[in-house]
């Protein structure tokens, strides 16, 4: 409620005071309450509808009317307008103070209040300015989180055409085949059909393979088309068996010309987690590419997915490649950091899959000796029924 007050008010305005209608309404709040506390000594404060009334004596009460414009001024102004507010109210008990007040010690007893007074309206002076810091750095701070995540999805953008470039030379090796089959049987149906001897039966077999390679090659597209889209994160049940098996169709060729096998040790019954489909298939794409490459000429890939307990769910893909040395896995998910003698990336695929694992709300673990593989476990919250 108090920042939306303050947000009413022109903070620190690059006008000049007298420009703004707020010092003029505190100048006429001044004018009214020095009226009130003076009129006792006009002529007419001694007729009767002003005898034994509010006007017909000054206390402290008529003091307490300075308070209003003295928190308006530190409200609007800030420190130098309390400053400035508290000097007039001086100027304006002074002369009553010494010259017409009755009570004894007239001069400290205006002091004490213009000092009780000044220091409460430099204490909402300084406590506005407070909030109003607060508020700027509170602005400041979300501004830079919006650009960070900005900078994050352009990152994690850039990591996934990067992990497509990788792909490129084997998704056309693997559009490819399909489609010199579907060439082949064209070609036959084309022969058949001019020699006059192509039964029905024979030609419907021709067609059903040319389908089915075509069907392959779409899927395939579409599954490339899917992944290289930049979306907003859509956290949703997912099935991450087949988010698994999506992301291994887009390497197993890049598998097949290392002559890595590949073991999948999926469990049926593995429960669906809350996440970002696409954004996981990019995580699961990198580490398979990762343990491909890893792997000199011959190996295993194993990727395996099954409960944890507590609520989890583990992801292990494991290669049987050259390893990662104790003080690189410290380095693993540090951006630009790559054990690839070759150069084929920017070293920023494990820092986005870190990344990503992480605002899931998951964790990624490392296991690796040199020479003998690696193996990198991915846990995730499991779905509960209300998130179903």
């Amino acid at each position: 409620m108090l920042r939306k007050v303050i947000g009413t008010i022109p903070q620190k305005a690059t006008i000049r005071f007298w420009q703004s209608p707020h010092f003029w309404i505190i100048v006429a709040i001044f004018l009214f309450d020095t009226f009130i506390y003076y009129v006792d000594q006009s002529p007419w404060a001694t007729s009767p509808p002003f005898t034994n009334s509010f006007f017909s004596s000054v206390h402290d009460l008529h003091r307490t009317l300075f308070l209003v414009p003295l928190v308006y001024a530190a409200f609007v102004f800030r420190v130098w307008g309390s400053l400035i507010a508290s000097f007039f109210f001086l100027c304006v008990v002074l002369p009553r103070a010494l010259i017409f007040s009755p009570y004894p010690d007239p001069l400290l007893r205006a002091l004490i209040f213009v000092v009780a007074a000044a220091f409460i309206s430099l204490l909402v002076a300084t406590q506005f300015d407070r909030v109003e810091r607060e508020e700027k750095a509170r602005n400041q701070l979300n501004t830079a989180y919006r650009q960070l995540k900005e900078s994050q999805e352009q990152l994690i953008q850039a990591e996934k055409l990067n992990s497509l470039g990788q792909l490129a030379a084997s998704i056309a090796h693997e559009v490819n085949n399909p489609l010199s089959g579907v060439l082949i049987y064209i070609q036959l149906l084309i022969k058949n059909i001019t020699a006059g001897k192509l039964p029905k039966e024979k030609a419907l077999n021709y067609l059903t393979t040319v389908e089915l390679e075509i069907t392959r090659c779409s899927q395939l597209i579409s599954n490339l088309r899917d992944f290289s889209r930049q979306t907003q994160p859509a956290f949703e049940p997912v099935n991450l068996n087949e988010v698994i098996e999506q992301a291994l169709n887009l390497v197993a060729h890049s598998a097949l010309l290392k002559h890595v096998d590949v073991v999948k040790e999926l469990s049926p019954t593995l429960p669906e987690v809350m996440a970002d489909l696409n954004q996981l298939q990019q995580v699961f794409i990198n580490l398979m590419l990762n343990a491909i490459q890893a792997i000199p000429q011959g190996g295993t890939m194993t990727l395996r997915t099954l409960s944890s307990g507590a609520g989890e769910v583990r992801i292990d893909i494991k290669d049987t490649g050259i390893g990662i040395s104790r003080e690189n896995i410290q380095k693993l998910f540090t951006p630009f950091f790559t054990t690839k003698k070759e150069v084929k990336g920017v070293g920023l695929g494990l820092a986005v899959s870190y990344g990503i694992i992480k605002q899931h709300k998951g964790r990624i673990e490392v296991d690796s000796e040199e020479g003998k593989g690696s193996t990198f476990t991915i846990y995730l919250n499991a779905c509960n029924n209300e998130e179903r």
